[in-house]
């Protein structure tokens, strides 16, 4: 099913409509009974939402690789041992330099963020799509930095000096998103003024929830359907999207079975390397794949 520009806008809405849901839904939770979401609730519905909405999403890198490059020979094979190995040269990454790969973990994220969050704005910057794409990442370091760092520890097996009091740049970074929105964007401020509230009341795993699942994966679904480029009328998104979550979900089986067999880390450390590590192998081709491709259909 190809979307026409309407029916993107009506689902963008949509989208929001329930991200603001799950949001006060989240807030409500935490202020009235916030033993209902604790640590291994967090860890259930992160391994659930990514496992089912948030990997999945990078599939489309398959039709725009199709787009791209089916006038080569053999070019799924190409494709497919190209973006595995440059998945698992970063997962190799992580067991020899593990605090570079996580840096430069974070620092596609956040240009990852931004192009996605000002793709519909016209005459952007650099400025202002790290600024927006730094959000989701900056943060919850600013406001959990206590939690973010020991998730830190866990992908890391390795404890990291930090400094734990951010007062003066945690009010300096909002107040400069702000102004950046007023000036710049102004469309944006109630989005922004709802993930800022999430970032900073809810817990640092559920406002990432929130903001990759609910928000991040949907709209780039949302926009892969309507780009008559890479997503013709005759696609079956139904069976399409069927195919990949099953695949997603003997994947993540597969793996949290090997790491639970053959590991002795705890249920936490399992679910928190599984996600965070696989979301970073897959983010470098995927990003990749798209600034690629991006830079193709500007140049025609």
């Amino acid at each position: 099913m190809l979307l026409n520009h309407l029916q993107q806008e009506i689902y963008k809405k949509y989208q929001l409509i329930i991200l603001m849901n799950l949001s006060i839904i989240s807030l409500l939770l935490m202020i009235i009974a916030p033993t209902i979401l604790n640590m291994n609730t967090q860890l259930i519905l992160l391994l659930t939402t990514v496992t089912i909405i948030g990997i999945p999403h990078g599939y489309f890198d398959f039709l725009i690789a199709k787009k791209i490059f089916n006038n080569y020979d053999n070019w799924l094979f190409k494709f497919i041992f190209i973006y595995l190995s440059l998945s698992l040269i970063y997962l190799v990454s992580w067991f020899t330099s593990p605090t570079v790969a996580l840096a430069t973990f974070l620092i596609m994220s956040i240009y990852h963020f931004g192009i996605e969050e000002t793709e519909d704005i016209e005459n952007n910057n650099i400025i202002l799509i790290l600024y927006l794409g730094s959000v989701p990442i900056i943060v919850p370091i600013l406001f959990h930095t206590n939690e973010v760092f020991y998730f830190f520890y866990i992908l890391l097996n390795q404890s990291i000096t930090y400094q734990s009091n951010f007062d003066l740049l945690k009010y300096g970074y909002c107040l400069g998103l702000i102004a950046l929105l007023f000036f710049k964007v102004k469309k944006l401020i109630p989005l922004y003024g709802l993930l800022l509230i999430n970032f900073i009341f809810l817990p640092p795993l559920l406002s990432f929830i929130l903001y990759f699942c609910f928000h991040h994966s949907i709209r780039h679904y949302l926009h892969a359907m309507g780009d008559t480029n890479i997503f013709s009328s005759h696609v079956n998104v139904t069976k399409f999207a069927i195919m990949f979550l099953v695949l997603t979900i003997l994947f993540t089986i597969i793996v949290l079975t090997y790491m639970s067999e053959f590991s002795n880390l705890t249920f936490e450390n399992i679910i928190i390397k599984y996600i965070f590590i696989t979301l970073a192998c897959l983010t470098l081709p995927h990003l990749l794949l798209n600034i690629i491709y991006e830079n193709k259909i500007s140049l025609k």
